[in-house]
């Protein structure tokens, strides 16, 4: 073990690192956060020593810089070379319910830190490095310039159901839960309390492609827009849902339905791909495994589809070309374990929500109630 001594608010504090963590393959460790522990302790502090309030999402950037959302604190953050965090979006506590700066509509766009962001759920990133971030309370996806990191509007003016046909940026969207981007920069949204899937083409136009409106589960084998989608509603639901895209497909975490479904994006069909359609556990053949609540899902280096198993405390994999799922992090039991570097098999998780891949392979699990970012070694 090395000591890693830190000057904060003229008071030294130390702190234990390991000169190597995790570089056994499948085990897990603590990558962010002061596990356990919610809050926030400001910027400038190690990733390891930085308190969050609750993990949503990560992405690595094109460049490699990871990004997360630090949910309950309202922010976007972002891990500098050094391994300190900055925050890039957001304030700490948001006045309800305003957005903060109306320089968001200029051309120009708004300082990061006069954003107010209500609850972020998801990240992406277009082919020009340009960051998007689900802002799903506030009802819109904005954009942050790679280079200026200043905020704009890509869509949302407000909370509803409108816009399809018309440019994105006047669109109505309510609770929009995730994102998806494709090679060209077709941006794909689970617009979580409309239950459907929208698409905002290259050019900036807003359609729907999946979904009837109605929250149910239904129109398997049919036309997608005739297909209605299971997902949280009311006046304070959880983020719900999720999206992957790989050979033309859209594949979408139900998480009401308990199961992941997939839509042809060239014929339009929609089928249920894993899970019985009941809510528990257990691994097994694709169509006979059961999850419990599943949200974000990201297909791995090795060609499976990670689900953030949610209610099961668990990370499963959907192996197409086997058929099968499978675990590969989380007991089962919600807690968090006293030691790391344990397998990811045997650590506990609590209530995950999301997933992501470093450019080596590496798995990110944004452990959501344990305040913290895991990482699994590849």
């Amino acid at each position: 073990m090395k000591l890693r001594t830190l000057l904060v608010a003229g008071a030294l504090l130390t702190a234990c690192e390991p000169e190597k963590k995790c570089d056994d393959p499948g085990h897990a460790c603590t990558w962010a956060g002061v596990a356990g522990e919610f809050g926030f302790n400001g910027d400038g502090l190690h990733r390891l020593d930085t308190k969050l309030y609750w993990t949503m999402d990560m992405k690595f950037a094109a460049d490699g810089t990871p990004w997360f959302i630090d949910w309950n604190n309202h922010l976007v953050r972002k891990v500098l070379p050094d391994g300190k965090v900055k925050t890039v979006v957001g304030w700490v506590d948001p006045i309800f319910p305003g957005d903060g700066s109306q320089d968001e509509l200029t051309p120009d766009g708004a300082l990061g830190t006069d954003v107010q962001l209500n609850h972020p759920t998801d990240l992406a990133q277009l082919s020009d490095g340009t960051m998007l971030v689900m802002a799903w309370h506030n009802h819109k996806l904005r954009k942050i310039d790679k280079d200026t990191e200043r905020v704009s509007i890509a869509c949302g003016a407000g909370a509803g159901f409108s816009g399809d046909g018309s440019m994105a940026k006047g669109a109505l969207l309510k609770q929009p839960k995730a994102l998806e981007v494709d090679a060209q920069d077709n941006i794909y949204i689970l617009d979580q309390q409309n239950f459907r899937v929208r698409k905002i083409s290259a050019s900036g136009v807003i359609s729907t492609i999946v979904g009837n409106g109605m929250q149910v589960s239904a129109g398997d084998n049919g036309p997608a827009l005739m297909a209605s989608l299971f997902l949280e509603a009311g006046s304070n639901p959880e983020p719900s849902g999720g999206l992957a895209l790989r050979d033309g497909k859209l594949y979408i975490s139900e998480t009401l339905a308990h199961r992941i479904r997939v839509v042809d994006l060239t014929t339009n069909v929609i089928t249920t791909v894993a899970g019985n359609g009941t809510g528990g556990f257990a691994d097994g053949a694709v169509l006979e495994a059961r999850f419990d609540n599943p949200r974000d899902i990201e297909f791995g280096p090795d060609g499976r589809l990670y689900v953030a198993d949610t209610d099961n405390n668990r990370i499963r994999a959907i192996d197409f070309a086997a058929g099968t799922v499978s675990t590969v992090a989380g007991t089962g039991e919600l807690g968090l374990d006293e030691k790391d570097d344990l397998l990811a098999t045997a650590t506990k998780l609590k209530r995950p929500f999301a997933i992501e891949f470093d450019p080596a392979g590496n798995l990110y699990i944004s452990d959501t109630i344990n305040s913290r970012i895991l990482r699994v070694a590849k």
